[in-house]
Protein backbone atom coordinates (compact mmCIF):
# COMPACT_ATOMS: atom_id res chain seq x y z
CA UNK A 1 0.00 0.00 0.00
CA UNK A 2 1.34 3.40 -0.92
CA UNK A 3 1.74 5.77 2.03
CA UNK A 4 0.82 9.36 1.41
CA UNK A 5 3.29 11.99 2.58
CA UNK A 6 0.83 13.53 5.02
CA UNK A 7 0.47 10.12 6.73
CA UNK A 8 4.14 10.21 7.71
CA UNK A 9 3.83 13.32 9.88
CA UNK A 10 2.37 11.67 13.01
CA UNK A 11 4.83 8.81 12.63
CA UNK A 12 7.79 11.20 12.50
CA UNK A 13 6.46 13.24 15.43
CA UNK A 14 6.10 10.12 17.58
CA UNK A 15 9.58 8.93 16.60
CA UNK A 16 11.31 12.26 17.23
CA UNK A 17 11.87 11.87 21.00
CA UNK A 18 13.52 8.49 20.56
CA UNK A 19 15.69 9.73 17.72
CA UNK A 20 16.86 12.73 19.74
CA UNK A 21 17.71 10.64 22.78
CA UNK A 22 19.57 8.16 20.57
CA UNK A 23 21.51 11.12 19.18
CA UNK A 24 22.53 12.12 22.69
CA UNK A 25 23.83 8.62 23.40
CA UNK A 26 25.63 8.55 20.05
CA UNK A 27 27.34 11.83 20.88
CA UNK A 28 28.76 10.32 24.06
CA UNK A 29 30.00 7.24 22.21
CA UNK A 30 31.83 9.33 19.60
CA UNK A 31 34.14 10.74 22.28
CA UNK A 32 36.01 8.04 24.22
CA UNK A 33 36.23 8.39 27.99
CA UNK A 34 40.01 8.87 27.88
CA UNK A 35 39.52 12.09 25.86
CA UNK A 36 37.97 13.76 28.91
CA UNK A 37 38.72 14.22 32.56
CA UNK A 38 35.16 13.05 33.14
CA UNK A 39 31.91 12.20 31.38
CA UNK A 40 28.51 13.92 31.57
CA UNK A 41 25.52 11.61 31.33
CA UNK A 42 22.27 12.70 32.98
CA UNK A 43 18.61 11.88 32.42
CA UNK A 44 15.27 12.79 33.97
CA UNK A 45 11.70 11.54 33.65
CA UNK A 46 9.22 14.08 35.03
CA UNK A 47 5.44 13.87 35.48
CA UNK A 48 3.56 17.12 36.14
CA UNK A 49 0.06 18.35 36.87
CA UNK A 50 -0.91 21.97 36.14
CA UNK A 51 -4.17 23.51 37.29
CA UNK A 52 -4.03 26.23 34.62
CA UNK A 53 -2.13 25.02 31.58
CA UNK A 54 -0.39 27.76 29.60
CA UNK A 55 1.23 26.26 26.57
CA UNK A 56 3.32 28.99 24.94
CA UNK A 57 6.10 28.21 27.41
CA UNK A 58 6.05 24.44 27.14
CA UNK A 59 9.71 24.83 26.11
CA UNK A 60 10.52 26.38 29.51
CA UNK A 61 9.95 23.34 31.70
CA UNK A 62 11.62 22.96 35.06
CA UNK A 63 14.15 20.17 35.34
CA UNK A 64 17.79 19.56 36.02
CA UNK A 65 18.77 18.18 32.60
CA UNK A 66 19.34 20.18 29.41
CA UNK A 67 21.79 22.95 28.76
CA UNK A 68 20.08 26.29 28.66
CA UNK A 69 16.67 24.67 28.86
CA UNK A 70 15.36 27.79 30.48
CA UNK A 71 13.70 28.56 33.74
CA UNK A 72 10.11 27.59 34.16
CA UNK A 73 7.61 30.31 33.54
CA UNK A 74 3.93 30.61 32.84
CA UNK A 75 2.23 32.18 29.86
CA UNK A 76 -0.93 34.21 30.04
CA UNK A 77 -3.55 34.37 27.33
CA UNK A 78 -1.85 35.99 24.32
CA UNK A 79 -2.80 39.50 23.33
CA UNK A 80 -4.36 40.10 19.90
CA UNK A 81 -1.72 39.58 17.25
CA UNK A 82 0.41 37.22 19.40
CA UNK A 83 -1.31 34.12 18.01
CA UNK A 84 -3.54 31.48 19.59
CA UNK A 85 -2.32 29.16 22.31
CA UNK A 86 -3.41 26.05 20.44
CA UNK A 87 -4.98 22.94 21.91
CA UNK A 88 -5.05 19.24 21.13
CA UNK A 89 -8.84 19.15 21.02
CA UNK A 90 -10.65 21.93 19.22
CA UNK A 91 -7.68 24.32 19.01
CA UNK A 92 -7.97 26.22 22.30
CA UNK A 93 -7.49 29.84 21.25
CA UNK A 94 -7.11 31.54 24.60
CA UNK A 95 -10.46 33.33 24.51
CA UNK A 96 -10.65 33.15 28.32
CA UNK A 97 -8.07 34.25 30.86
CA UNK A 98 -7.56 30.66 32.05
CA UNK A 99 -7.28 27.27 30.39
CA UNK A 100 -8.16 23.84 31.80
CA UNK A 101 -5.84 21.66 33.83
CA UNK A 102 -3.76 18.89 32.29
CA UNK A 103 -1.05 16.30 32.93
CA UNK A 104 2.28 16.20 31.11
CA UNK A 105 5.38 14.01 30.94
CA UNK A 106 8.89 15.25 30.16
CA UNK A 107 11.82 13.01 29.23
CA UNK A 108 15.20 14.74 29.02
CA UNK A 109 18.82 13.65 28.72
CA UNK A 110 22.28 15.08 28.12
CA UNK A 111 25.64 13.53 27.30
CA UNK A 112 29.15 14.89 26.87
CA UNK A 113 32.34 15.43 28.79
CA UNK A 114 34.60 17.94 30.51
CA UNK A 115 38.33 18.58 30.30
CA UNK A 116 40.51 20.15 32.99
CA UNK A 117 42.40 23.18 31.68
CA UNK A 118 43.98 24.25 34.98
CA UNK A 119 43.85 23.27 38.64
CA UNK A 120 40.43 24.74 39.39
CA UNK A 121 38.84 25.15 35.94
CA UNK A 122 37.43 22.89 33.24
CA UNK A 123 35.81 23.13 29.81
CA UNK A 124 32.76 21.04 28.92
CA UNK A 125 30.68 20.20 25.86
CA UNK A 126 27.46 18.22 25.63
CA UNK A 127 24.43 17.37 23.54
CA UNK A 128 20.93 17.44 25.01
CA UNK A 129 17.40 16.42 24.09
CA UNK A 130 14.00 16.92 25.70
CA UNK A 131 10.44 15.84 24.91
CA UNK A 132 7.35 17.19 26.71
CA UNK A 133 3.97 15.60 25.96
CA UNK A 134 0.58 16.76 27.26
CA UNK A 135 -2.34 14.43 27.81
CA UNK A 136 -5.04 16.69 26.29
CA UNK A 137 -3.48 19.81 24.80
CA UNK A 138 -1.12 18.15 22.37
CA UNK A 139 -0.44 21.39 20.49
CA UNK A 140 1.65 22.31 23.55
CA UNK A 141 3.96 19.32 23.03
CA UNK A 142 7.61 20.33 22.65
CA UNK A 143 10.62 18.43 21.28
CA UNK A 144 13.96 20.17 21.78
CA UNK A 145 17.50 19.15 20.90
CA UNK A 146 20.79 21.00 20.85
CA UNK A 147 24.39 21.49 21.87
CA UNK A 148 26.02 23.40 24.72
CA UNK A 149 29.54 24.30 25.76
CA UNK A 150 31.04 26.27 28.60
CA UNK A 151 33.59 26.71 31.33
CA UNK A 152 33.37 26.20 35.08
CA UNK A 153 35.86 27.31 37.70
CA UNK A 154 36.30 27.48 41.46
CA UNK A 155 37.21 30.87 42.90
CA UNK A 156 38.60 29.81 46.24
CA UNK A 157 36.97 27.45 48.75
CA UNK A 158 33.49 28.98 48.63
CA UNK A 159 32.64 30.54 45.24
CA UNK A 160 32.38 28.77 41.89
CA UNK A 161 31.34 30.23 38.53
CA UNK A 162 29.99 28.72 35.31
CA UNK A 163 29.47 30.36 31.90
CA UNK A 164 27.89 28.60 28.91
CA UNK A 165 26.65 29.01 25.34
CA UNK A 166 23.93 26.91 23.70
CA UNK A 167 22.02 26.38 20.48
CA UNK A 168 18.67 24.59 20.14
CA UNK A 169 16.16 23.34 17.59
CA UNK A 170 12.55 23.27 18.78
CA UNK A 171 9.55 21.47 17.31
CA UNK A 172 5.99 21.78 18.65
CA UNK A 173 2.57 20.25 18.24
CA UNK A 174 1.58 23.67 16.88
CA UNK A 175 4.02 23.94 13.97
CA UNK A 176 3.76 27.76 13.88
CA UNK A 177 6.01 27.76 16.94
CA UNK A 178 8.81 25.68 15.37
CA UNK A 179 12.05 27.57 15.92
CA UNK A 180 15.78 27.72 16.37
CA UNK A 181 17.30 29.42 19.41
CA UNK A 182 20.64 30.39 20.84
CA UNK A 183 21.87 32.08 23.97
CA UNK A 184 24.08 31.92 27.01
CA UNK A 185 24.02 31.78 30.79
CA UNK A 186 26.15 32.76 33.75
CA UNK A 187 25.85 31.38 37.28
CA UNK A 188 27.56 31.85 40.63
CA UNK A 189 27.41 29.38 43.50
CA UNK A 190 28.45 29.96 47.10
CA UNK A 191 29.04 26.86 49.23
CA UNK A 192 28.51 28.59 52.56
CA UNK A 193 28.85 25.37 54.56
CA UNK A 194 29.08 21.63 53.82
CA UNK A 195 25.28 21.50 54.13
CA UNK A 196 24.15 24.80 52.61
CA UNK A 197 24.66 26.56 49.25
CA UNK A 198 23.25 29.55 47.35
CA UNK A 199 23.21 30.05 43.57
CA UNK A 200 22.48 33.07 41.34
CA UNK A 201 21.84 32.70 37.61
CA UNK A 202 21.23 34.86 34.53
CA UNK A 203 20.22 33.47 31.11
CA UNK A 204 19.57 35.08 27.73
CA UNK A 205 17.80 33.32 24.84
CA UNK A 206 16.98 34.52 21.33
CA UNK A 207 14.16 32.41 19.89
CA UNK A 208 13.57 32.69 16.12
CA UNK A 209 10.24 31.06 15.28
CA UNK A 210 8.80 30.19 11.87
CA UNK A 211 5.96 32.63 12.64
CA UNK A 212 6.93 36.11 13.87
CA UNK A 213 4.43 36.36 16.81
CA UNK A 214 6.25 33.45 18.47
CA UNK A 215 9.75 34.96 18.15
CA UNK A 216 11.12 36.62 21.27
CA UNK A 217 14.11 37.74 23.31
CA UNK A 218 14.03 36.15 26.74
CA UNK A 219 16.02 37.14 29.83
CA UNK A 220 15.85 35.21 33.10
CA UNK A 221 17.40 36.01 36.45
CA UNK A 222 17.10 33.68 39.40
CA UNK A 223 18.30 32.80 42.88
CA UNK A 224 18.16 29.47 44.66
CA UNK A 225 19.35 27.75 47.81
CA UNK A 226 19.87 24.16 48.87
CA UNK A 227 20.13 22.55 52.29
CA UNK A 228 21.16 18.96 52.95
CA UNK A 229 18.73 17.62 55.54
CA UNK A 230 20.61 14.30 55.61
CA UNK A 231 23.38 12.72 53.54
CA UNK A 232 20.79 11.67 50.93
CA UNK A 233 17.96 14.19 51.38
CA UNK A 234 18.21 17.67 49.84
CA UNK A 235 15.69 20.53 50.12
CA UNK A 236 15.80 23.47 47.69
CA UNK A 237 14.06 26.84 47.36
CA UNK A 238 14.18 29.14 44.36
CA UNK A 239 12.75 32.15 42.58
CA UNK A 240 13.16 33.20 38.94
CA UNK A 241 11.96 36.18 36.93
CA UNK A 242 11.55 35.87 33.16
CA UNK A 243 11.01 38.77 30.73
CA UNK A 244 10.06 37.93 27.13
CA UNK A 245 9.90 40.63 24.47
CA UNK A 246 8.02 39.49 21.37
CA UNK A 247 8.71 40.56 17.79
CA UNK A 248 4.98 41.00 17.08
CA UNK A 249 2.99 42.92 18.02
CA UNK A 250 5.63 45.59 18.49
CA UNK A 251 6.19 46.30 22.17
CA UNK A 252 4.47 43.13 23.42
CA UNK A 253 6.12 41.93 26.61
CA UNK A 254 5.43 39.21 29.15
CA UNK A 255 6.85 38.94 32.66
CA UNK A 256 6.73 35.74 34.69
CA UNK A 257 7.77 35.14 38.29
CA UNK A 258 8.18 31.55 39.51
CA UNK A 259 8.64 30.43 43.12
CA UNK A 260 9.73 26.82 43.65
CA UNK A 261 10.22 24.37 46.49
CA UNK A 262 11.55 20.84 46.06
CA UNK A 263 12.83 17.82 47.97
CA UNK A 264 15.23 15.26 46.43
CA UNK A 265 15.97 11.83 47.88
CA UNK A 266 19.04 9.98 46.60
CA UNK A 267 18.70 6.23 46.95
CA UNK A 268 21.91 5.07 45.32
CA UNK A 269 25.05 6.51 43.76
CA UNK A 270 23.33 7.52 40.51
CA UNK A 271 19.57 7.52 41.13
CA UNK A 272 17.29 9.99 42.88
CA UNK A 273 13.61 10.86 43.11
CA UNK A 274 12.28 14.40 43.61
CA UNK A 275 9.01 16.15 44.35
CA UNK A 276 8.49 19.81 43.39
CA UNK A 277 5.89 22.57 43.63
CA UNK A 278 6.04 25.68 41.40
CA UNK A 279 3.87 28.77 41.62
CA UNK A 280 3.93 30.83 38.38
CA UNK A 281 2.42 34.28 38.03
CA UNK A 282 2.51 35.88 34.56
CA UNK A 283 1.52 39.33 33.36
CA UNK A 284 1.50 40.81 29.86
CA UNK A 285 1.50 44.49 29.02
CA UNK A 286 -0.90 44.67 26.08
CA UNK A 287 -4.13 43.71 27.86
CA UNK A 288 -2.83 43.74 31.43
CA UNK A 289 -4.01 40.16 31.93
CA UNK A 290 -2.54 38.11 34.78
CA UNK A 291 -2.49 34.32 35.08
CA UNK A 292 -1.56 32.03 37.99
CA UNK A 293 -0.51 28.42 37.47
CA UNK A 294 0.12 25.85 40.23
CA UNK A 295 2.40 23.00 39.11
CA UNK A 296 3.04 19.75 41.01
CA UNK A 297 5.82 17.48 39.73
CA UNK A 298 7.42 14.13 40.49
CA UNK A 299 10.76 13.28 38.85
CA UNK A 300 13.08 10.27 38.57
CA UNK A 301 16.71 11.26 37.89
CA UNK A 302 19.87 9.50 36.81
CA UNK A 303 23.37 10.98 36.94
CA UNK A 304 26.49 9.12 35.82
Amino acid sequence: MKIQRKDLRPLMHNAMPGLLLMGVMLCSSLFPAQAFAGLILDAELRFSYEDNVVGLLSDQQQGRSGTGSGTSGGMITPAPGMGGMGGGQGKYTGTGSQSPSDFSATLSAEAGGYLDIMTNASLYAKAFAEQTSYNTYTDFNATIGGLGTGISARMGDIVSVRASLFGKIKRFGDSQRNSTAYGGSLSLKEQLSPLFWVRETATYEKNNADTAPFSYNGTTIGVGAGFALTKKLLATLGYSYLIQQYDEPSGAEMKTGTASIAVEQTFDRSWAVAGEYDLRISKENVTGTSTTDNIFSLALRYSY
